[in-house]
């Protein structure tokens, strides 16, 4: 059996939808001489790490056919899978990426049994699928079931554990059990500052979700140095041009905008745009969050006009990546709705009113089946992870 150990990083830091995930590298699966499935394989990561997501499914789906001919059943498909599957995560192609999870879960489990790094890997990366879809009665076990191995294989204060803490702490603040939340965020804060500095790039997911949680309290004072130290390490890790570097642009600009500071805020939106059209897209998941956040900033100013026409791009995007009946697809219905009846559209504002009341009875319905409360932001989207 051939060792091998991690070479990219663990965090999906991309998606509106999944945030974080697990990576698993392959390093030690081949000889010193690097063979084709090798190059097409490392050369494929490191395109998605910079979200030149074209050019990585190109190059992984050949790493994986290469893999299915030459070793299948082997770790070299399994790691094709997940990262393939990583990569349709970052776009928020979930029922793409699933399935891929699961064939890299099968293969690691069958070569290393139920308790090993790469077992773990692929367990949360189906985990953070579940959280994306609202699943969160699957996700949770999925996640500790996560924790259990790694803290069993690497020891409880490794900096691995910490994403993992951080995981599950995301799940428990969607879930409206925010001190446990955020006792968790702490705890994988200080693991990852022990294990690697105060400034170190992995720390961006933790502080960003930190922050978070004190701005749906209204502690915009705690929250503020979170967003931006957030902001600094990814800019650290992966430059300017990175849809990550997107994401916590425009949580700052939510911030700003719920202090109505709308000046600052639509000046960092715009730069989140910017850059998630070039990056990410102009019809991706995180493009539409931002274009909504930003009809959201018009429609408190008054700038009916504008903000009609944003939310209505917002929802041609969002209803395409995330559906028709989802909680964001929602709320944009119902600001919508409310610009429609000021403009004097009483007819169409009614209509999609009908609609988003619809849509919120259902989400309501689904948080009674997990056991949660439903609570909407003001903003369109805030980017976790």
């Amino acid at each position: 059996m051939v060792g091998h150990m991690r070479t990219a990083s663990r965090w999906l830091p991309m998606t509106l939808v999944a945030g974080m995930a697990l990576c698993v590298g392959v390093e030690g699966l081949w000889a010193a001489e690097p063979d084709v499935w090798t190059q097409l394989f490392t050369k494929g990561v490191a395109a998605r790490e910079a979200a030149h997501y074209i050019e990585a499914e190109q190059l992984l789906q050949h790493a994986l056919q290469k893999a299915e001919q030459e070793y299948p059943d082997n770790s070299r498909v399994a790691a094709a899978a997940n990262h393939l599957g990583l990569l349709y995560h970052d776009q928020g192609r979930l029922a793409e990426a699933e399935p891929l999870y699961a064939r890299a879960l099968a293969i690691w489990e069958k070569q290393w049994g139920p308790e090993h790094e790469d077992v773990a890997a692929a367990l949360n990366n189906l985990a953070e699928v579940a959280h994306a879809e609202g699943d969160w009665s699957r996700a949770e076990p999925l996640y500790e079931r996560v924790l259990a191995i790694e803290r069993k294989v690497l020891g409880a204060a490794h900096p691995d554990v910490a994403i993992s803490l951080n995981n599950l702490a995301e799940l428990y603040r969607k879930q409206g059990r925010e001190s446990a939340a955020e006792s968790l965020y702490y705890l994988a804060l200080t693991l990852m500052e022990t294990a690697h500095g105060a400034n170190h790039p992995d720390l961006g997911p933790v502080l960003n979700n930190l922050a978070v949680l004190y701005k749906g309290r209204g502690l915009y004072a705690l929250a503020e140095p979170f967003y931006l130290r957030a902001l600094h390490m990814r800019r650290l890790r992966f430059g300017e041009e990175h849809p990550a570097v997107a994401m916590s642009l425009n949580n700052a600009a939510c911030l700003y905008q719920a202090e109505g500071l709308y000046a600052s805020a639509q000046r960092l939106f715009d730069e989140a745009l910017d850059i998630a059209e070039r990056t990410s897209g102009p019809q991706t998941s995180l493009t539409g969050t931002i274009v909504g956040n930003m009809a959201f900033l018009a429609d408190q100013q008054g700038l009916w006009i504008q903000a009609q026409l944003l939310y209505q791009r917002a929802l041609v995007i969002q209803q395409e990546q995330l559906g028709l009946h989802h909680q964001t697809v929602g709320l944009l219905v119902e600001r919508y709705a409310q610009v429609l009846d000021t403009l004097g559209q009483s007819v169409e504002a009614g209509l999609f009113a009908a609609r988003a009341a619809s849509i919120r009875a259902k989400v309501q319905t689904g948080a009674v089946r997990q056991g949660a409360a439903v609570r909407q932001s003001p903003t369109v989207g805030e980017l976790t992870r």
